[in-house]
């Protein structure tokens, strides 16, 4: 049976190194991604009681910038992609 969870990271000032597998079969596009990992990071912020980190992820911009949707497809199981806040 076939493995489609990637691993995505925060690349971030204050979520550094948050890390959340994904099934790639379950997205459309990079933004998919980004939502699904916005809610992870939410989930674990709110059980923890990280209320001002939870402040400060709603004013964060994630993206992915050094790679395609595409790329991300074809991807191997191994593989980790950043997410960015950064400009």
């Amino acid at each position: 049976m076939e493995n489609y969870e990637r691993t995505f990271i925060a690349s971030s000032k204050l979520f550094s190194g948050f890390k959340l597998s994904i099934n790639i079969t379950l997205v459309d596009n990079i933004k998919d991604i980004i939502t699904i990992f916005i809610k992870g990071l939410t989930k674990v912020l709110k059980e923890n009681n990280f209320e001002n980190l939870l402040v400060e992820l709603k004013k964060t911009n994630f993206h992915i910038h050094t790679i395609t949707f595409e790329e991300i497809l074809v991807s191997s199981l191994n593989d980790t992609f950043y997410i960015c806040d950064h400009h």
